[in-house]
């Protein structure tokens, strides 16, 4: 989502700031969002609401992106025109004659219908290449041949070819394809999600949080580095990317940490580990939550609270390893009168509280639908800061977030349209079906395998687009097959989706940490492999939740609450082991009961977890109990 941002920023830069291409792109992307506000209250038809939603996406993109990402004297050219032109009159069109088209469903589309299906595809693929790059694009391409020639393939994949008639027909002005459920979902829940964290940016808020991460935590050991954790998992709410929330926490939070004494690499790491773990944060998370619901009928509230305790783990495994880390290298806080105080901060910022407050309330308390809540939440944000006189929003700033929130958005608005049209090559070849029973044969029915392969499969394809269109195909293609061999399908899901997360972290690619190096001076591989080395837990948990759902919260509460703490002491000693400290360093028999003490704690039989613990305890009261040990927070 942040070249989204970048390449506003770069048209800017090289247009006419009063031209009428500049005027007429902001004015419709706040055309966009009050639309979507609108949607929120009023409920339209489907297609009424998704057309328009796709198709302005789709046209602010040809407006902003340039046709080389190389170009950075970006202007509007003249087949970007007639792009814009071409996807205004489908839009109009599909507008005037979906409702006609109800009831002929399944007839073949008339000469003129099959060449604006066509173009549409076509313009979508390449508004997609625009704002995410080639490898989602040459997915979609690539299951739109394989339904066409489909019998040409091996027989284990093989099909009947479908002939492109009806491939086009499905695919357009029907509530399936590019304005189907995944669209749906997009003009609904994403984009008033996306909207919420653009005006509370705007607002302020994404300053306040970090403040607010400075004054509760910047004194102690290590301080700066876990304000970083803090200020990401914050930030990481609104801006609902592991590479924004890099660059834009990242810009402050790194030179602070190499200042107070931390390595370039090992900041740049922690700062890529932290931010990648903003997508997993409740209560507002990654877009792909809103699919997770859709796909599997349950509320959001539900996911919320099976992706808490994960989130917590997540983020007290990478603390534990920036204090054990702050230990071995001698560091302290940042002294107290060099950071604005704790009292202060909240003092005027207190109002940004306001908005999530009353998103919780409305979720959880009031019940009503997401999408009001959301509606809501975003409405809140410029009544809360009346509260602070100094602080209100002005009718400038409110307009800027608008059209900020629709910038944000494009990226997945392409997306998951796009991801439409995979939906319903692989529903209409069959491949899902096929997939599984592919994975679950060359697993041989081993759930440990097959949950092996389905990690890999995720990292691979998440490091060649974001992770909601990540989490999309691997829940058509591979989730199924989990589940056909018992796996509790809201696990499965929520498998999927940290691995397709955790994929931004992750070498050869790691897009996250190569940005974070770049801001650290630190080489990027070494700065990716550290990263994966602090995030060692979410590599691990998935795995926990598949086979004990109590960490999901689910089941009995004397299961879940002793699932918790083995869990919580799991971390600590996967964290110790890690870092290869606890006082001290370890000796090497010490470091294997350690690891295997961490494994029995992991595993879901009671004897093993207690024989971990009474390890772990007996260990660390010994190692700790030097007068030389230092204690974990300092």
């Amino acid at each position: 989502m942040n070249s989204s941002r970048q390449a506003v920023d770069t048209a800017a830069d090289h247009q006419n700031k009063w031209s009428f291409i500049t005027v007429l792109t902001r004015w419709l992307a706040i055309g966009l969002s009050v639309f979507q506000l609108y949607t929120g209250i009023f409920q339209l038809t489907a297609m009424n609401q998704r057309v328009p939603h796709v198709c302005i996406g789709v046209v602010l993109i040809f407006l902003i992106y340039p046709f080389r990402k190389a170009d950075r004297h970006h202007r509007v050219d003249v087949p970007s025109l007639l792009m814009v032109v071409t996807v205004v009159l489908i839009g109009v069109y599909v507008l005037l004659n979906w409702f006609r088209k109800v009831g002929v469903a399944g007839e073949a589309l008339p000469l003129h219908e099959l060449v604006m299906g066509i173009l549409l595809i076509v313009l979508l693929i390449e508004a997609a290449r625009r704002a995410v790059g080639w490898a989602f694009p040459l997915v979609a391409i690539g299951i739109l041949i394989y339904a066409h020639f489909g019998e040409f393939l091996p027989d284990l994949i093989a099909h009947k070819n479908y002939a492109w008639e009806r491939i086009i027909g499905s695919m357009f002005i029907t509530t399936d394809g590019v304005f189907g459920m995944l669209a749906g979902i997009s003009a609904t829940f994403i984009y008033l999600f996306i909207l919420f964290g653009a005006l509370l940016r705007e607002a302020g808020g994404g300053e306040f949080f970090i403040d607010l991460a400075y004054g509760l935590l910047g004194h102690v050991r290590g301080g700066p580095a876990k304000v970083a954790v803090v200020a990401s998992s914050l930030f990481g709410m609104l801006s609902g990317s592991g590479t924004a929330n890099v660059a834009g926490t990242g810009q402050i939070t790194i030179p602070l940490m190499k200042k107070t004494g931390y390595s370039p690499t090992f900041a740049g790491a922690v700062e890529t580990v932290a931010s990648a773990g903003g997508l997993l944060m409740p209560p507002i998370m990654g877009s792909a939550v809103f699919i997770i619901m859709q796909n599997l009928g349950v509320s959001y509230f539900t996911i919320i609270k099976a992706a808490s305790l994960t989130a917590v783990l997540y983020y007290l495994g990478l603390f534990i390893m920036i204090d054990l880390e702050a230990q071995k290298i001698g560091l302290k806080g940042v002294p107290k009168e060099e950071l604005i105080p704790l009292k202060k901060t909240l003092k005027e910022g207190w109002h940004f509280l306001i908005p999530i407050g009353i998103l919780i309330y409305f979720i959880v308390f009031a019940k009503v639908s997401v999408t009001r809540a959301a509606f809501w939440s975003c409405i809140s944000i410029p009544l809360a800061t009346l509260i602070r006189p100094g602080r209100r929003m002005t009718p400038k700033q409110i307009l800027k977030g608008l059209e900020n929130g629709a910038y944000t958005a494009l990226p997945v608005i392409v997306i998951l349209a796009l991801a439409g049209i995979v939906v319903g090559m692989v529903t209409l070849t069959g491949l899902g079906l096929m997939m599984s029973s592919i994975l679950i044969e060359l697993a041989h029915g081993n759930l440990f395998i097959l949950l092996f392969l389905t990690m890999i499969a995720s990292i691979i394809l998440g490091m060649g687009v974001p992770p909601v269109a990540a989490y999309i195909l691997l829940a058509i293609l591979v989730v199924p097959a989990l589940i056909r061999i018992g796996v509790y399908p809201l696990a499965a899901h929520l498998f999927v989706f940290y691995f397709s997360i955790v994929a931004g972290i992750t070498p050869p690619m790691a897009p996250d940490a190569f940005i974070a190096a770049g801001i650290s001076g630190a080489p990027m591989m070494k700065t990716a492999l550290t990263a994966c080395r602090l995030a060692i837990t979410i590599f691990i948990l998935p795995y926990i939740f598949i086979y004990n759902n109590a960490l999901l919260f689910m089941g009995p509460w004397v299961r879940i609450i002793w699932s918790t703490l083995c869990a919580l002491v799991a971390v600590y000693t996967l964290a110790v082991c890690i870092q290869n400290y606890l006082g001290g360093r370890l000796p090497f028999l010490l470091r294997l009961i350690f690891s295997i003490s961490c494994l029995a704690l992991m595993l879901p039989h009671v004897y093993a977890n207690v024989a971990g613990m009474l390890a772990v305890g007996i260990i660390a009261f010994w190692r700790l109990k030097s007068p030389k040990a230092v204690t974990v927070g300092g």
